[in-house]
Protein backbone atom coordinates (compact mmCIF):
# COMPACT_ATOMS: atom_id res chain seq x y z
CA UNK A 1 0.00 0.00 0.00
CA UNK A 2 1.63 3.39 -1.33
CA UNK A 3 2.28 6.27 0.96
CA UNK A 4 -0.38 8.54 -0.35
CA UNK A 5 -3.10 5.61 0.96
CA UNK A 6 -1.55 5.77 4.40
CA UNK A 7 -2.16 9.11 4.94
CA UNK A 8 -5.45 8.60 4.11
CA UNK A 9 -7.83 7.52 7.36
CA UNK A 10 -9.55 4.37 7.83
CA UNK A 11 -13.37 4.97 9.29
CA UNK A 12 -14.56 3.14 12.01
CA UNK A 13 -17.76 3.74 12.79
CA UNK A 14 -18.92 1.99 16.31
CA UNK A 15 -16.52 1.38 19.17
CA UNK A 16 -18.29 -2.13 20.42
CA UNK A 17 -16.25 -5.39 20.59
CA UNK A 18 -15.17 -5.24 16.91
CA UNK A 19 -14.65 -1.74 16.39
CA UNK A 20 -12.11 -2.07 19.01
CA UNK A 21 -10.16 -5.18 17.83
CA UNK A 22 -10.34 -3.22 14.51
CA UNK A 23 -9.34 0.17 15.52
CA UNK A 24 -6.37 -1.03 17.50
CA UNK A 25 -5.22 -3.80 14.83
CA UNK A 26 -5.06 -1.32 12.19
CA UNK A 27 -3.57 1.67 13.87
CA UNK A 28 -1.06 -0.81 15.08
CA UNK A 29 0.32 -0.51 11.54
CA UNK A 30 0.98 2.52 11.24
CA UNK A 31 -2.19 3.51 9.17
CA UNK A 32 -4.35 6.97 10.66
CA UNK A 33 -7.19 5.52 12.04
CA UNK A 34 -10.41 7.63 13.66
CA UNK A 35 -12.74 5.71 15.45
CA UNK A 36 -16.89 7.23 15.74
CA UNK A 37 -19.28 6.81 18.51
CA UNK A 38 -22.33 8.42 20.15
CA UNK A 39 -21.12 7.48 23.56
CA UNK A 40 -18.00 8.76 24.88
CA UNK A 41 -17.42 6.00 27.85
CA UNK A 42 -17.18 3.68 24.65
CA UNK A 43 -13.55 4.56 24.04
CA UNK A 44 -12.35 3.93 26.98
CA UNK A 45 -12.09 0.16 25.08
CA UNK A 46 -8.99 1.54 23.20
CA UNK A 47 -7.02 2.07 26.25
CA UNK A 48 -4.47 4.77 26.90
CA UNK A 49 -2.14 3.26 24.57
CA UNK A 50 -4.31 4.18 20.99
CA UNK A 51 -2.94 6.47 18.98
CA UNK A 52 -5.96 6.69 16.87
CA UNK A 53 -8.58 9.83 16.78
CA UNK A 54 -11.77 9.38 18.56
CA UNK A 55 -14.35 11.47 17.04
CA UNK A 56 -17.54 11.45 19.54
CA UNK A 57 -21.17 11.37 17.11
CA UNK A 58 -24.07 9.68 15.77
CA UNK A 59 -23.10 7.17 12.76
CA UNK A 60 -25.79 9.26 10.80
CA UNK A 61 -24.01 12.35 11.35
CA UNK A 62 -22.56 13.43 8.38
CA UNK A 63 -20.83 16.18 10.11
CA UNK A 64 -18.97 14.42 12.86
CA UNK A 65 -18.41 12.02 9.42
CA UNK A 66 -16.41 14.81 7.91
CA UNK A 67 -14.99 15.36 11.67
CA UNK A 68 -13.52 11.91 10.86
CA UNK A 69 -12.07 12.86 8.00
CA UNK A 70 -14.73 10.86 5.37
CA UNK A 71 -14.08 13.26 2.47
CA UNK A 72 -10.78 11.69 1.90
CA UNK A 73 -11.03 8.18 3.64
CA UNK A 74 -9.70 5.06 2.25
CA UNK A 75 -11.92 3.16 3.55
CA UNK A 76 -15.27 2.67 6.46
CA UNK A 77 -16.37 0.29 8.53
CA UNK A 78 -20.02 0.33 10.14
CA UNK A 79 -20.14 -1.65 12.85
CA UNK A 80 -22.44 -0.22 14.83
CA UNK A 81 -24.92 -2.65 17.03
CA UNK A 82 -27.60 -1.09 14.78
CA UNK A 83 -28.05 -2.90 11.11
CA UNK A 84 -29.76 0.51 10.13
CA UNK A 85 -26.85 2.71 11.26
CA UNK A 86 -24.68 0.51 9.35
CA UNK A 87 -26.66 0.18 6.19
CA UNK A 88 -27.31 4.14 6.20
CA UNK A 89 -23.73 4.85 6.82
CA UNK A 90 -22.15 2.28 4.16
CA UNK A 91 -24.61 3.93 1.77
CA UNK A 92 -23.82 7.61 2.34
CA UNK A 93 -19.64 6.48 2.59
CA UNK A 94 -20.27 4.79 -0.79
CA UNK A 95 -22.90 6.67 -2.56
CA UNK A 96 -22.02 10.61 -1.64
CA UNK A 97 -18.16 10.67 -0.48
CA UNK A 98 -17.26 7.44 -2.70
CA UNK A 99 -15.08 5.71 -0.65
CA UNK A 100 -13.48 3.49 -1.98
CA UNK A 101 -13.63 0.67 0.13
CA UNK A 102 -16.79 -0.06 2.52
CA UNK A 103 -17.85 -2.69 4.79
CA UNK A 104 -20.67 -3.11 6.69
CA UNK A 105 -21.59 -5.46 9.78
CA UNK A 106 -24.72 -7.34 10.05
CA UNK A 107 -26.40 -8.62 13.47
CA UNK A 108 -29.56 -10.34 11.94
CA UNK A 109 -29.38 -12.35 9.41
CA UNK A 110 -32.66 -11.55 8.58
CA UNK A 111 -31.53 -8.53 7.09
CA UNK A 112 -28.96 -10.20 4.49
CA UNK A 113 -31.73 -9.80 1.31
CA UNK A 114 -31.65 -5.50 2.24
CA UNK A 115 -27.49 -5.78 2.21
CA UNK A 116 -27.47 -7.93 -0.79
CA UNK A 117 -29.81 -5.73 -3.15
CA UNK A 118 -28.03 -2.57 -2.08
CA UNK A 119 -25.15 -4.37 -3.32
CA UNK A 120 -23.11 -3.62 0.84
CA UNK A 121 -19.82 -6.20 1.38
CA UNK A 122 -21.00 -7.57 5.16
CA UNK A 123 -19.69 -8.94 7.81
CA UNK A 124 -21.35 -11.27 10.12
CA UNK A 125 -19.04 -12.41 12.93
CA UNK A 126 -17.49 -11.19 15.71
CA UNK A 127 -13.82 -12.07 16.51
CA UNK A 128 -13.65 -13.43 12.93
CA UNK A 129 -15.45 -10.39 11.63
CA UNK A 130 -12.68 -7.53 12.88
CA UNK A 131 -9.88 -9.42 10.94
CA UNK A 132 -11.71 -9.95 7.79
CA UNK A 133 -13.08 -6.12 7.74
CA UNK A 134 -9.39 -5.42 7.94
CA UNK A 135 -8.53 -7.56 4.96
CA UNK A 136 -10.86 -6.22 3.27
CA UNK A 137 -9.97 -2.49 3.86
CA UNK A 138 -6.35 -2.54 4.02
CA UNK A 139 -5.69 -5.39 1.34
CA UNK A 140 -8.36 -5.56 -1.04
CA UNK A 141 -6.23 -6.58 -3.86
CA UNK A 142 -4.96 -10.02 -4.04
CA UNK A 143 -5.20 -11.70 -0.75
CA UNK A 144 -4.43 -15.59 -0.08
CA UNK A 145 -7.47 -17.31 2.72
CA UNK A 146 -6.51 -21.15 1.56
CA UNK A 147 -3.04 -23.16 1.08
CA UNK A 148 -3.12 -26.35 0.42
CA UNK A 149 -0.31 -28.91 0.56
CA UNK A 150 2.90 -27.53 1.08
CA UNK A 151 1.44 -23.91 0.23
CA UNK A 152 2.28 -25.21 -3.50
CA UNK A 153 -1.35 -24.18 -4.27
CA UNK A 154 -3.62 -21.61 -2.68
CA UNK A 155 -6.60 -19.93 -2.93
CA UNK A 156 -6.76 -16.41 -3.33
CA UNK A 157 -9.20 -13.91 -3.23
CA UNK A 158 -9.48 -10.92 -5.68
CA UNK A 159 -11.28 -7.67 -5.63
CA UNK A 160 -12.77 -7.25 -9.25
CA UNK A 161 -11.32 -3.91 -10.15
CA UNK A 162 -12.84 -1.43 -12.32
CA UNK A 163 -10.61 -2.46 -15.30
CA UNK A 164 -12.27 -5.72 -15.50
CA UNK A 165 -15.97 -4.56 -15.02
CA UNK A 166 -17.71 -6.33 -17.62
CA UNK A 167 -15.17 -8.77 -19.04
CA UNK A 168 -15.26 -12.28 -19.29
CA UNK A 169 -13.70 -14.22 -16.36
CA UNK A 170 -11.92 -16.57 -19.36
CA UNK A 171 -10.51 -13.23 -20.62
CA UNK A 172 -8.67 -12.28 -17.31
CA UNK A 173 -7.60 -15.32 -15.85
CA UNK A 174 -3.99 -16.77 -16.69
CA UNK A 175 -4.62 -19.64 -18.76
CA UNK A 176 -3.37 -22.88 -16.83
CA UNK A 177 -1.85 -21.26 -13.96
CA UNK A 178 -5.32 -20.04 -12.15
CA UNK A 179 -8.18 -21.48 -11.83
CA UNK A 180 -12.10 -20.11 -10.65
CA UNK A 181 -13.20 -21.36 -7.48
CA UNK A 182 -16.52 -18.94 -6.72
CA UNK A 183 -17.39 -15.89 -7.00
CA UNK A 184 -19.07 -13.08 -4.26
CA UNK A 185 -21.44 -10.89 -5.97
CA UNK A 186 -23.87 -8.26 -3.60
CA UNK A 187 -23.22 -10.63 -0.61
CA UNK A 188 -23.81 -13.83 -2.17
CA UNK A 189 -21.76 -16.38 -3.16
CA UNK A 190 -22.15 -18.65 -6.65
CA UNK A 191 -19.64 -21.15 -8.69
CA UNK A 192 -18.46 -19.16 -12.07
CA UNK A 193 -18.18 -20.19 -15.37
CA UNK A 194 -15.54 -18.89 -17.68
CA UNK A 195 -17.99 -17.27 -19.89
CA UNK A 196 -19.02 -15.60 -16.82
CA UNK A 197 -19.42 -11.41 -16.92
CA UNK A 198 -17.03 -9.88 -14.06
CA UNK A 199 -18.64 -6.62 -12.10
CA UNK A 200 -16.93 -3.88 -9.77
CA UNK A 201 -17.54 -4.93 -6.29
CA UNK A 202 -17.10 -8.29 -7.06
CA UNK A 203 -14.86 -10.90 -4.89
CA UNK A 204 -13.52 -13.46 -6.83
CA UNK A 205 -11.77 -16.42 -5.67
CA UNK A 206 -9.42 -18.50 -7.55
CA UNK A 207 -7.05 -21.16 -6.74
CA UNK A 208 -3.48 -20.50 -8.29
CA UNK A 209 0.14 -21.90 -8.22
CA UNK A 210 2.89 -19.23 -7.31
CA UNK A 211 3.55 -18.74 -11.42
CA UNK A 212 -0.32 -18.37 -11.05
CA UNK A 213 -0.32 -15.78 -8.67
CA UNK A 214 2.39 -13.77 -9.80
CA UNK A 215 1.10 -13.36 -13.11
CA UNK A 216 -2.50 -12.59 -10.93
CA UNK A 217 -0.04 -9.18 -9.22
CA UNK A 218 1.11 -8.36 -12.30
CA UNK A 219 -2.82 -8.01 -14.02
CA UNK A 220 -3.78 -6.49 -11.12
CA UNK A 221 -0.36 -4.25 -10.80
CA UNK A 222 0.17 -5.08 -7.29
CA UNK A 223 3.37 -5.20 -6.10
CA UNK A 224 5.63 -8.16 -3.96
CA UNK A 225 3.90 -10.87 -2.62
CA UNK A 226 0.58 -10.88 -0.46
Amino acid sequence: MGTQTRKNPIIIVGCGRVGMELAQSVAAQSYPVAVMDSNPKAFDRLGSSFRGRMVQGDALDQEALKRAGIENAHGLAAVTSSDSANIITARIARDIYKVAHVVARIYDPMRGPIYERLGLQTIASSSWGARRIEQLLLHPGLQSVVAAGNGEVQVYEIAVPAPWDGRRLGDVLPTGEALPVALARGGRALLPALETALQTRDYLYVSATAAGAASLRQLLRLPGKD
